[in-house]
């Protein structure tokens, strides 16, 4: 007879649990599973912002697709370490760029992000490609350089987001020593405290400067300076008293002006933000309707990782965004199909051209909603996004220079059901 191994098992008895878990502890069951995926997204980009700026995986540029942001979650890889090397400063134009000014350059690193119409770009970022060949990777320096300056900034701009976010956190975090949660309970001043000392250590260590990380995330045991940097308060193997005296330096030091430089992010709980989707054309060019169906990107969330937390859900305040949402609800309309009206000539030069990158923007506002209370001690909130303007515009590349044409929300024309 054959015997059934437990590793053979194991899997059937988690999908017999699944299957008899009642309706609602299943969906809360998957939406755990949901948030527990993104924040590994969130932990891999974060690390390769780290990897970039270290220069240890060159190779990484053949890969690199988007940008990335930071999702802070307890872990294993909270040990990865970094070899010490000097400080390459990187130069750019600040008209380029949409730049959060360090209120101490000798700390803290810029946040420099892409911009577009004078509002953070989001979405679809430009991941500096062959403009040639949006398919293939730019390899010079000059785009690597682009690649690790606006990486980095997406990832502070998430983590002062999150420091704002949990204003009332920070209230009443103990400055005095690193919190050490009660085994088997859960006590809110402990929660709010923990999670607000893991957010300000990963900002500490992802937008400190080279001689910060030195001072706090090293344990320097061979006395060269060239110790490995670890995402530890003092840095690898320190001592319970070396990482509750570097934490507790810091916090003297930074936290005030950290907490002043977060207000500039979601001042009051909402943020404008240029949206930007990459899409198709679906299907041939229609010439009866003379044009291409586009899909509308509303329901469907972007995979990109610079949008994972602030526009997840499609909350329309104004008669056009209410009148698109009930269309789209209709199962006829579901997809979200609506025509882009172009001249045929145009057209045919549009699908001939290999350098073709469609880009479609929205000027759109994000309005945080409320934490997610599953797990008190990891960041997790929901965030709801309307529209500021019917005009959505259509480029064909990924610098957005190149307009081909406008949607208009209020004039929509919808594909009809076959």
């Amino acid at each position: 007879m054959k015997i059934i191994r437990s590793k053979q098992i194991r899997p059937l008895m988690v999908m017999a649990f699944i299957l008899v878990m009642p309706q609602c502890t299943n969906a809360q069951f998957f939406k755990k599973l949901k948030k527990q995926a993104e924040e590994k997204i969130m932990k891999k980009a974060d690390k390769k912002v780290d990897d970039l700026f270290k220069d240890k995986h060159k190779n990484e540029e053949k890969e690199m697709g988007h940008q990335s942001g930071n999702r802070e979650e307890e872990g294993t890889d909270e040990m990865v370490q970094e070899k010490s090397k000097p400080e390459e400063k990187v130069s750019y134009n600040y008209s380029d760029y949409l730049v959060y000014k360090s209120p101490n350059p000798a700390a803290f690193k810029d946040i420099v992000i892409q911009k577009f119409k004078e509002l953070p770009r989001f979405g679809a970022i430009d991941s500096y490609m062959d403009r040639d060949n949006p398919k293939k990777v730019d390899l010079s320096k000059d785009a690597a350089d682009k690649r690790n300056l606006t990486g980095l900034g997406y990832a502070g701009f998430q983590h002062l987001v999150r420091i704002h976010m949990l204003k009332e956190h920070f209230k009443v975090m103990d400055r005095t020593a690193l919190t050490v949660p009660t085994k088997g309970k859960i006590i809110e001043k402990e929660a709010k405290s923990s999670l607000a000392q893991k957010v300000l250590k990963e900002f500490a260590f992802t937008m400190g400067t080279d001689a910060l990380k030195k001072e706090y995330f090293m344990n320097d045991w061979s006395g060269t300076g060239k110790s490995a940097l670890v995402r530890e308060w003092g840095g690898h193997q320190a001592d319970d008293f070396t990482e509750n005296e570097r934490y507790v330096d810091f916090v003297e030091k930074y936290l005030d002006e950290i907490l002043e430089w977060s207000s500039d992010f979601f001042s009051d709980g909402s943020q404008d933000f240029q949206l930007v989707h990459a899409i198709k054309f679906y299907g041939q060019y229609d010439f009866d309707k003379g044009g291409f169906w586009v899909q509308l990107p509303i329901e469907r969330q972007s995979m990109e990782v610079s949008s994972l937390d602030y526009f997840s859900e499609f909350s329309p305040k104004t008669a056009y965004g209410n009148q698109m949402a009930n269309t789209m609800a209709q199962v006829d309309y579901i997809n979200g199909y609506v025509l882009f009206k172009m001249d045929p000539g145009k057209a045919e030069a549009l699908i001939n051209d290999k350098s073709v990158l469609l880009q479609l923007t929205m000027k759109v506002r994000s309005v945080f909603k409320a934490f997610e209370t599953s797990n008190p001690f990891v960041y997790g909130a929901d965030y709801t996004y309307h529209f500021l303007d019917p005009t959505l515009e259509l480029y064909s590349d990924a610098l957005l220079t190149k307009k081909i044409g406008e949607i208009d929300l209020e004039n929509l024309i919808y594909k009809e059901p076959n």
